[in-house]
Parts: C-alpha cells; sequence; structure tokens
C-alpha cells in the first residue's frame, strides 16, 4: 500500500487541500471537524480522500 493510498476505502488517494478543487475544497469546509485541528491545521497539515471523504491527520499509524 501507498503512504497516498486511502486507508478506509483503499481505491481513493490522499491529497493535500491544494490539490483539491475548489469544489473540493468546499466539501472539506463542510465536513465535520474535530475540535482538536483549527481550519489552518487542516489545510495545513491533513489530507483528504475525494473517493469516500476520510480525512488523515497524519497521526494515524502507517502500515508497513
Amino acid at each position: 500500500m501507498n503512504q497516498n493510498d486511502c486507508p478506509r476505502c483503499r481505491v481513493g488517494r490522499l491529497r493535500r487541500w491544494e490539490e483539491l478543487s475548489d469544489e473540493e475544497q468546499e466539501i472539506v469546509k463542510r465536513l465535520p471537524a474535530s475540535a482538536h485541528y483549527s481550519a489552518e491545521e487542516r489545510m495545513a497539515r491533513h489530507r483528504w480522500c475525494t473517493q469516500c471523504w476520510h480525512e488523515d491527520s497524519g497521526n494515524e499509524p502507517q502500515q508497513v
């Protein structure tokens, strides 16, 4: 499994904020967010799968 593959659906690819289209960014803004992360931190550090909308904070354990 590639580090950019979605760990939830295994179909999509995790993409950074800059890689999302304007429409996809609007969807992400409407997704429920953990209270642990500010909007700025989410945009700077998190990645999203546009197939299942899994949000990766980078804190999940990596599979080897």
